[in-house]
């Protein structure tokens, strides 16, 4: 990950463990869209449980790995939005 932005210089890097929170933002969107999956798979297609285990575990670990820097843009998206007073958005 990048230390700044190159365009505006907002730092990315804020303090150690700033990015915890987008743990539970990359562990929630995994979770609602595999719950959506099974109960697709599992109750319209009638899929069983030994068929889905498999390929719903690998959607898991592939998708959090994908979503994982979306993730953190959502998380310091956020923060800017709900306290833009620890942004210096001015440039350097």
């Amino acid at each position: 990950m990048n230390v700044d932005c190159p365009r505006c210089q907002l730092k990315f890097e804020r303090a150690p463990g700033y990015f915890l929170g987008s743990i539970y933002i990359n562990y929630g969107f995994t979770a609602v869209t595999m719950t959506i999956g099974y109960l697709v798979l599992r109750g319209m297609l009638g899929f069983t449980n030994q068929q889905l285990a498999g390929p719903l575990v690998g959607f898991c670990v592939v998708f959090a790995t994908f979503f994982f820097r979306y993730a953190r843009a959502l998380w310091l998206s956020l923060d800017c939005f709900f306290d833009p007073s620890s942004f210096d958005m001015r440039p350097k």
